[in-house]
């Protein structure tokens, strides 16, 4: 595991900036659009918008940034990494096929662990079903993380394109697909620069991006409608479902979209590392995203209908064009976080012998976890072209993205629970 520290760290913090928050970062172009099919009731606007606000401050901040980030393996994340640290703590032997024998190890017991985790680990040693069970649900999560990475490049370039029709109605569905698909094959090309080199160029286009919203959000919320401040009140997103029953857990579907990429934070943390994550959230993502959706809140309670098309009809005057351009750069740099994280599990996925060895460059000399895997990189981009020209607009393919996006989170959170009783020894009650 890498140490890093002063400016090294900063710099660090600098380049996740510019790989990790590009998807999270881009989800203010659909969140609004995907959760709504007609304008919104002011009860479901504040509804709506106190949900995005609790979701990023419980599921991101609290559970992703200061939980989550510390369940890696040797500063490498990712569910892959969470079953090897399980494999390892609950004596669950591993046969590596390049090796003719197994490594047994044996356990002396102590009294250091309550005796309710005790049971658990050694259900979990003994069990041939848990051991299927979490070798099952460890790959399936990789396997998840890499449908993302390439549902994360369709969705936010799609997002970003469509903003076009805000200047030019009658723009045609195939000008949108071909514009779309040239912007990510020249992202796929990119690739083999490595990761030090694209995150440095990437960085600023984040940060720009972030910050514009940030902006735009102040400048809404002063001049439209800073009532919309009161959806702070979880009360708000408990009125949510009460009001809207069933629909209500339909459209958070959509809701949901707001912390696509998430998991992009833990799978990259071997890339840039947990410190460098958690000081590039707290200091510049998360507080710009806050800003953000509150801020389209405010212009779409003002003008129901700007719900269709969220960010672009709520940039302040004079700054569309700019925004037209932000966004699109910012949309292709969201690809980049799924991509890495793609290379950084296949990474430890061969590394296990659970995938095949395929060619992997280490791209960097001084951060060792940065790696490009050339053929996933072409695979990727050929099944991401598909996808754009299948779907061909973010609310059709916004469905197939959300079903990956809960399916990770759910796997994550399960092993994050058997590390918190195992690893960390908490008492299943806390936990």
């Amino acid at each position: 595991r890498q140490v890093f520290k002063g400016w090294t760290l900063m710099w660090l913090a600098y380049q996740a900036t510019g790989v990790i928050y590009g998807d999270i970062g881009t989800s203010p172009l659909y969140v609004y659009s995907s959760t709504f099919t007609s304008d919104p009731t002011r009860p479901d606007l504040l509804g709506a918008l106190s949900l995005i606000i609790w979701t990023l401050t419980i599921i991101v901040t609290v559970k992703y940034v200061c939980i989550v980030l510390r369940a890696d393996d040797e500063g490498e994340g990712g569910t892959f990494a969470m079953y090897q640290l399980l494999s390892r703590y609950c004596n669950i032997t591993q046969q590596d096929p390049r090796v003719n024998r197994l490594v047994k190890m044996e356990r002396h017991s102590t009294d250091d662990m309550h005796h309710s985790n005790n049971r658990i680990r050694n259900w979990l040693e003994r069990s041939k079903i848990s051991h299927a069970f979490l070798k099952v649900i460890a790959v399936l999560g990789v396997s998840l993380i890499m449908a993302d990475g390439i549902l994360t490049p369709a969705q936010s370039v799609l997002g970003a394109i469509q903003g076009l029709e805000v200047v030019k109605p009658d723009i045609s569905s195939s000008t949108i697909i071909g514009a779309s698909c040239g912007i990510l094959i020249l992202l796929y090309v990119v690739q083999p620069f490595g990761i030090h080199r694209i995150s440095s160029c990437f960085a600023p286009v984040i940060i720009i991006w972030l910050l514009f919203n940030a902006c735009s959000g102040i400048y809404n919320l002063a001049i439209h409608d800073y009532t919309v401040l009161k959806a702070f009140s979880p009360y708000y997103a408990g009125e949510w479902f009460v009001r809207n029953k069933t629909s209500g857990w339909i459209k958070l579907g959509g809701i949901l979209l707001a912390f696509t990429g998430v998991e992009a934070l833990f799978a990259d943390i071997g890339a840039f590392s947990r410190r460098a994550i958690q000081i590039s959230w707290l200091g510049l993502a998360y507080p710009c995203l806050l800003l953000a959706y509150i801020g389209q809140a405010a212009y779409i309670s003002v003008n129901p209908s700007a719900y269709s098309n969220p960010f672009f009809n709520s940039v302040p005057p004079g700054s569309f064009y700019f925004s037209l351009v932000i966004a699109i750069l910012a949309a292709v740099v969201a690809s980049q976080a799924l991509i890495t994280s793609t290379f950084q599990l296949l990474s430890q996925v061969m590394h296990g012998s659970y995938f095949p060895h395929i060619t992997m460059i280490y791209t960097s000399t001084k951060f060792h976890g940065q790696v490009y895997i050339p053929m996933a990189n072409w695979l990727m981009m050929i099944g991401t072209i598909i996808v754009t020209a299948v779907y061909s607009n973010t609310t059709r393919l916004g469905q197939a993205y959300g079903v990956c996006v809960i399916l990770v989170t759910f796997i994550t959170t399960n092993m994050v629970t058997l590390i918190a009783i195992i690893v960390w020894r908490i008492h299943p009650a806390i936990v």
